[in-house]
C-alpha cells in the first residue's frame, strides 16, 4: 500500500514518505500482517494541487490510498479538487485506488459534509473504491468527543479509527 495525503496522513511521522508512519498517522493502524506500507507522500497543509505537483511517482504498490481535501475545503472548487486527484492517481501509476472521506472539520462543517459527498460520487465515477473511513469519528457534522485535539486533526484514537477502516478496505 502507498498513501498520499496531508497532515491527517502524516500525523507525527518521522519519515512517512520513506515508509515510517507515526502514532498520529492513520497509516500506522492500516498496516497489518497482510498489508505492507511502502511509502508515499504527505505534508502538513498540503492541498490536492500541492500533492499532485509534489508526489514522486510511480509508486511500487498494489493499492494507492488517498485521503485528501481537508486543506482545499474552503479554498478550491470540487472540480479543481477532482482534477488534482486524477493527477495524483496518474502520477502514482497504481491501478487500484481507494479514496477516503476526510475527517470532520469543526471550522468548516457544512463544507466538509459537501466535500465528502462529492468525493464519494467522484470516486465512483473514476472507478475507484470509496471508504468512509472517518464515519466513526463523527458526531453529526463534527467530531466525536476524544477524537480530535483541535477540531481538525484526529487524536491517536481517531487515527486508529481511520486506519482500521482503511485497512479493512485495502484487505478486501
Amino acid at each position: 500500500m502507498a498513501a498520499v495525503g496531508d497532515s491527517i496522513t502524516d500525523g507525527d511521522s518521522r519519515d512517512l514518505n520513506g515508509g515510517i508512519p507515526g502514532p498520529l498517522s492513520w497509516v500506522s493502524y492500516a498496516e497489518s500482517r497482510d498489508i505492507e506500507f511502502v511509502g508515499g507522500w504527505a505534508e502538513w497543509g498540503a492541498t490536492t494541487d500541492r500533492m499532485a505537483s509534489a508526489i514522486p511517482g510511480p509508486f511500487d504498490a498494489d493499492v494507492l490510498v488517498v485521503l485528501a481535501g481537508t486543506n482545499d475545503v474552503s479554498a478550491r472548487s470540487h472540480r479543481e479538487i477532482g482534477a488534482s486527484l486524477r493527477d495524483i492517481v496518474h502520477t502514482a501509476a497504481i491501478d487500484r485506488v481507494i479514496l477516503s472521506s476526510v475527517p470532520p472539520n469543526d471550522f468548516a462543517r457544512a463544507e466538509t459534509v459537501r466535500l465528502n459527498a462529492y468525493l464519494r460520487t467522484f470516486s465512483e465515477e473514476q472507478g475507484w473504491e470509496w471508504v468512509d473511513a472517518a464515519a466513526a469519528l463523527r458526531d453529526g457534522d463534527g467530531f466525536e468527543p476524544e477524537m480530535t485535539s483541535d477540531g481538525v486533526h484526529p487524536t491517536a484514537a481517531g487515527a486508529r479509527v481511520i486506519g482500521e477502516a482503511i485497512g479493512v478496505a485495502v484487505a478486501e
